[in-house]
C-alpha cells in the first residue's frame, strides 16, 4: 500500500519578529520620506519619486518575507521538509529516508541530539502544539538532526517505516 500524506505548519510569529516588522517599516518609510525632501522640487525630482516607491516595495517584499511555513511531505518511507516564504517561493531544507533513522522522539531537553553534523529546524514554534525530532543518517548532510511539528496521524504513519530496532 503506498502512502501519502502532506502537513502544512504555519511558523507563530514571536516578538523578535515583530520588533523587526515594525523597524523595517519604519526605516523604509523615513528613507523613502527623505529621498522625497531631498528631491523635491528639483529636476530630479521624478528619479526620486521612483526611488521612494522602490524604497517602500523592498521594505514592503521584507516584511511579507517574514511569513513563513513549513510542509512535511511523506511519500512511502521518505519525508520532504519544505520551507514555503510568504507564498511566493519554496525552498526544499531537506528530504529524508526514513529508514536511515537512528532516533526519533518529542524534542525536549533529554532528545539525544548532540554531535550531529547538520541541524535542520521545521518547528511551528508554538508551545501548545509538539516538536519531535528526527535523527537520520543523510546521504549528503552526513549526521542530521531534523525537529519538525508533524500531527499525530503523520507520527502514526511514519512508525512503519523506521527501523526495526526504533519500532515501538
Amino acid at each position: 500500500m503506498d502512502v501519502f500524506k502532506e502537513q502544512n505548519v504555519t511558523k507563530l510569529q514571536d516578538s523578535t519578529d515583530t520588533a523587526k516588522k515594525v523597524l523595517i517599516t519604519i526605516v523604509a518609510v523615513l528613507v523613502a520620506c527623505g529621498i522625497m525632501v531631498l528631491t523635491f522640487g528639483s529636476m530630479f525630482m521624478m528619479i526620486g519619486l521612483i526611488l521612494a516607491g522602490g524604497v517602500m516595495y523592498g521594505g514592503y517584499y521584507l516584511v511579507t518575507s517574514m511569513y513563513v511555513e513549513y510542509e512535511y511531505i511523506l511519500t512511502n518511507g521518505e519525508v520532504d521538509f519544505d520551507k514555503i516564504i510568504a507564498q511566493r517561493s519554496r525552498k526544499r531544507l531537506c528530504t529524508v529516508k526514513l529508514s536511515t533513522a537512528t532516533a526519533f522522539g518529542v524534542a525536549d531537553d533529554k532528545a539525544d541530539t548532540d554531535g550531529a553534523d547538520t541541524y535542520v529546524v521545521a518547528t511551528a514554534n508554538d508551545p501548545e502544539l509538539t516538536d519531535y525530532y528526527l535523527r537520520v543518517k543523510h546521504k549528503s548532510l552526513g549526521d542530521t538532526v531534523v525537529y519538525f511539528t508533524p500531527s499525530d496521524e503523520i507520527v502514526e504513519l511514519m512508525k512503519p517505516f523506521f527501523p526495526r530496532t526504533m519500532r515501538q
